[in-house]
């Protein structure tokens, strides 16, 4: 059976848990991680040296990094579903897979842990702005992308970019 190790905290661990649900997946979740631990010990540090969830088990194939588990996931249970068959159109969804992470998140983490995780007195209100302003600005490439579409790929109806 496949196992994640994550908390359900973690965005990275929850983006693996919604293509398992999406897929019909059976799976085990460890916690791991944050107060949980698990993540700097031996054994798991043997699985992944970064000591960062999510990481899975695939009945021996150890794999961590968000995307790539779903990547590799949605390729081996969905072919032509969440994976699209056509090159073309699984690259334009891939793209949207690394803006995310590249791009889109850091601003949004920025201003998610300052208001959300730090307390208060510790926050630094600059680099909250800051990255709140950077927010607006990229979040408004996802925003003018799905003017025109109801999801981040091209698919049937909707144009090409």
């Amino acid at each position: 059976m496949l196992k994640i190790w994550g908390r359900t905290t973690s965005s990275n661990v929850q983006k693996v848990l919604w293509c398992c649900t999406e897929l019909g997946l059976e799976y085990e979740r460890i916690d791991a991680g944050l107060h949980f631990g698990v993540n700097k010990t031996p054994e798991y540090l043997a699985m992944n040296p970064n000591a960062v969830v999510p990481t899975i088990d695939d009945d021996g194939y150890i794999l961590w990094e968000s995307n790539v588990i779903v990547r590799y996931l949605a390729a081996k249970h969905d072919a032509g579903g969440l994976c699209p068959s056509d090159t073309q159109e699984r690259y334009l969804c891939e793209r949207w897979m690394d803006w995310q992470q590249t791009t889109g998140w850091p601003p949004v983490r920025t201003v998610f842990q300052g208001l959300i995780r730090t307390p208060p007195e510790k926050r630094d209100d600059k680099a909250i702005e800051a990255a709140r302003q950077e927010g607006f600005k990229v979040l408004k490439i996802l925003d003018d992308h799905l003017a025109d579409r109801d999801f981040l790929e091209t698919g049937a109806g909707n144009k090409t970019q």
